[in-house]
């Protein structure tokens, strides 16, 4: 019973995001709240992973499977294809294992890929442009912030001609904002966790949320700097038409358009937004219980599976 209403608890935590509106609360909240939630299903995984691998052996049905005589029940395929007890539940214990191994490597490489475009597209650079930004050919409108640990801005010479002076000063201290409020750490830990917690569902739905957040975030400290909406607005709107997907923090990411229609709306500022900030609080506290759950649990385990008698020969 105490299982269920912890399994029923926990799925309550991580949908609460997606019926929560977070638009009208401050982007620094919003994105806290959903990369929150991207570590809240990394946790979960990697503990269930943690769990079945160590206490799976330790179960009856275990037992029951690696003890039962194969050769006895379906000779025709133990025979032939060399399938045991054990094998079969070997099998099962390492799966769940070998998708979270599968997933941290597969984020691994995607984020090399990621990194070694970024240096080819600096490396390509064809000058310096305003603000100390690094100018890179193209037609298309590209403002983007590009690279992790020395981040640098960069303009495409159709951004230059394309933009007027004000929707380029903008777009410029949007990409700044960017780098002033470390987003990329937030968005590659974002990355992995959502590698790691992709078997629940709604994870894409929430990176797509914090990459949204983090835009209107950016947004909000180009504002800041006395920018008006409307020439941000239209920056976005340009870069959006471009077409093109930058692989870096770019002006026409995460959902132009909802940015655009938060920008032209006049509305009062941000609410206290009470509950958001307590949704917060609850989800890292629930990924810090999940953690730490994570290596008694595993230390209890292994000392049931030390101590389980090992699988009975079979007659011949």
């Amino acid at each position: 019973m105490i299982g269920l209403l912890l399994l029923a608890g926990l799925a309550l935590a991580l949908a609460s995001p997606h019926v929560v509106r977070l638009d009208d609360a401050p982007p620094s909240v919003g994105a806290v709240v959903w990369l929150a939630a991207l570590l809240l299903r990394a946790a979960t995984v990697l503990f269930t992973a943690i769990f079945v691998f160590v206490v799976a052996p330790a179960t009856d049905l275990f037992h029951a499977v690696t003890h039962l005589c194969w050769h006895t029940v379906v000779p025709l395929v133990t025979t032939h294809l060399g399938v045991s007890g054990h094998l079969l539940a070997d099998a099962a214990i390492l799966l769940p294992v070998v998708v979270v191994l599968w997933s941290l490597a597969s984020v691994g490489i995607a984020l090399l890929r990621a990194a070694r475009r970024v240096r080819h597209l600096l490396a390509a650079g064809i000058g310096r442009g305003p603000r100390d930004s690094i100018i890179v050919s193209g037609g298309e409108v590209l403002l983007a912030a590009a690279g992790i640990r020395r981040p640098q801005v960069i303009v495409s010479a159709g951004a230059l001609t394309q933009l007027d002076d004000a929707e380029l000063q903008a777009g410029l201290d949007h990409e700044h904002g960017h780098i002033e409020h470390q987003h990329r750490w937030a968005l590659v830990l974002a990355y992995v966790a959502h590698a790691v917690g992709r078997p629940l569902p709604g994870a894409g739905a929430a990176l797509t949320e914090l990459s949204f957040h983090l835009e209107r975030d950016a947004d909000r400290f180009a504002l800041a700097h006395e920018h008006e909406a409307c020439d941000l607005a239209s920056a976005i709107c340009k870069a959006a038409g471009a077409g093109r997907v930058a692989p870096v923090l770019s002006l026409a990411g995460g959902g132009a358009a909802r940015r655009v229609r938060n920008l032209l709306d006049e509305k009062t500022p941000d609410r206290p937004a009470m509950m958001p900030r307590v949704l917060a609080a609850a989800l890292i506290g629930l990924t810090l219980t999940v953690l730490a759950a994570a290596g008694p649990a595993t230390v209890a385990a292994a000392d049931t599976f030390a101590a389980h008698s090992p699988a009975a020969d079979c007659p011949a």
